[in-house]
């Protein structure tokens, strides 16, 4: 038996809040790693390395989400894209970060791109759980889920 529900939303609502959503975290991780380095900012307990990936799987899901969300359904392409933006502007965060007496570390990049491709990975595993569940009908602006 399949229950088959029908859940209105406004689609171009939802496109444009993940696009504010989604500038506002960048806008949050570039302040973070631009301001000079600080005890109260981030305590000395805490693993920079583990911060920067977790900063850059969030940004690479993200990037992805918001993608799709606007675009429709991602190819490998797509998502190889995604993960290349997210390397290169943690790159061109390192360099960046020589100004404001931060470190340019080659094992903050990695942690960068690492965690990109984790979220890039979750991404491709969430939407394959999720995304047989929902489809959406264009027509009427609306998204069955279908439930077993």
């Amino acid at each position: 038996m399949c229950l088959v529900m029908q859940i209105p939303f406004r689609r171009s609502l939802v496109v444009t809040l993940s696009k504010i959503g989604l500038a506002i975290y960048w806008l949050i991780i570039f302040t973070g790693t631009h301001l000079p380095p600080s005890e109260a900012i981030a305590p000395a307990e805490a693993n920079d390395k583990v911060l920067r990936f977790t900063a850059y799987f969030l940004l690479a899901f993200g990037i992805a989400l918001t993608w799709q969300l606007g675009s429709g359904i991602l190819n490998s392409r797509h998502l190889w894209i995604v993960w290349f933006v997210a390397i290169v502007y943690g790159a061109a965060d390192e360099i960046t970060q020589i100004p404001v007496h931060r470190d340019c570390d080659f094992w903050d990049w990695t942690a960068d791109s690492c965690g990109a491709a984790a979220g890039v990975l979750l991404f491709v595993l969430l939407r394959r759980a999720v995304g047989e569940r929902i489809t959406y009908a264009a027509a009427n602006d609306t998204v069955s889920a279908k439930s077993d």
